[in-house]
């Protein structure tokens, strides 16, 4: 299944943001806790130009606390792009982990090192079948994510990014102050900010 979501930068306070949706009708449904481990073969060949494909040949080890309950997974994203290098869809293989200490060793030795760790908050809303989730990044800041749970799967890049800007009109209607951004990458942004210095990364 091809999933499509665009992921905005929102530019006010997360209990701003939340408020507004509030009014809309929207309620909030569920909180969670993440920390994602990204794992590549690829870290010492890291530059500029390829670190989202490097990002594409990565696992990635999650820990989730959703309300209370603990999941733990290995997941790896297939990511599609166009010619633009703009992201257009998603597919995802997951496996449940319950020990993901005992995973990263087995990875490091195969020669996997740690890429980039992601931490963040997520607060779901909800109206009807619309779903919204602001994730406060650590060491990024409050973005919006908005998930098409519909499945994509053989449509055309152009039929995709109608649906995707379908998707940004449907936020901005909403009032919530964003930048003109799509497709904010968390891991791709923090890997910036982690290697600037020592690799001229971005």
């Amino acid at each position: 299944m091809e999933q499509i979501e665009v992921t905005i930068r929102v530019q006010e306070s997360l209990e701003n943001a939340i408020k507004k949706l509030e009014e809309k009708g929207f309620k909030l449904i569920r909180r969670s806790q993440i920390n994602d481990l990204y794992m590549s073969q690829l870290v010492d060949k890291l530059n500029s130009s390829n670190i989202q494909n490097i990002l594409s040949k990565s696992v990635l080890l999650r820990y989730l606390n959703q309300d209370g309950k603990e999941i733990k997974k290995i997941t790896y994203k297939n990511k599609k792009y166009d010619n633009n290098n703009d992201l257009l869809s998603e597919q995802k293989v997951s496996i449940d982990c319950e020990d993901l200490e005992t995973a990263k060793k087995l990875f490091e030795c195969l020669e996997f090192k740690e890429l980039i760790r992601v931490k963040y908050q997520i607060f779901v809303m909800k109206r009807n079948n619309m779903e919204f989730a602001f994730q406060l990044v650590e060491n990024l800041g409050l973005l919006l994510e908005y998930e098409n749970s519909n499945d994509y799967t053989g449509k055309t890049d152009i039929e995709i990014k109608e649906a995707k800007e379908n998707m940004f009109k449907e936020i901005q209607e909403l009032g919530i102050k964003t930048t003109d951004e799509m497709d904010v990458r968390k891991a791709k942004e923090l890997i910036c900010k982690k290697y600037k210095k020592e690799l001229n990364v971005c």
